[in-house]
């Protein structure tokens, strides 16, 4: 694999450790760690059992970024907690991992709807969901997450 190519791997163990370093190192960085964000650091593996997905991008042998599917007791899922390492960020990888995540989504797991809930401090991130389709769908104060104040879905 070239050095710069972006290789997707679904519920990869070993990529867990850094799946949850990369999403508390952005969390901290624009907002704090809320309890479910201390349970991921604690426990990532939550998010590859029951239903739960997690989706690693690698390049050169390093975990670049990482995003899960995490599924909801009505059954809906959520595109959550998309983070990239600094040093890979402008290359696409986001967009890979999004491409990626929607693909299965759709192909694999035979959805038509998922959501996300950000905040809008997370100007790139946006931006991403924007170009992919994604609207908005809630603006405004959460019930549950604090630092969620905008809410996005899209149809597959």
């Amino acid at each position: 694999m070239a050095q710069n190519e972006v290789e997707i791997r679904l519920d990869d163990e070993s990529a867990l450790p850094r799946f949850a370093a990369l999403n508390a190192a952005w969390i901290e960085d624009l907002h704090f760690l809320e309890e479910s964000d201390k349970l991921m650091v604690a426990h990532p593996e939550i998010y590859i059992q029951n239903g739960n997905h997690v989706f690693s991008a690698h390049i050169g042998g390093k975990v670049a970024g990482a995003c899960a599917l995490k599924k909801h007791e009505d059954g809906r899922y959520e595109l959550t907690k998309m983070a990239v390492d600094t040093k890979f960020r402008g290359n696409g990888v986001g967009q890979h991992l999004m491409s990626a995540i929607e693909a299965h989504a759709k192909d694999v797991m035979g959805l038509d709807y998922l959501f996300l809930l950000s905040n809008t401090r997370n100007e790139a991130a946006l931006r991403l969901y924007a170009r992919n389709g994604w609207t908005v769908n809630h603006e405004g104060p959460h019930p549950v997450y604090q630092r969620a104040n905008i809410g996005m879905e899209k149809y597959l």
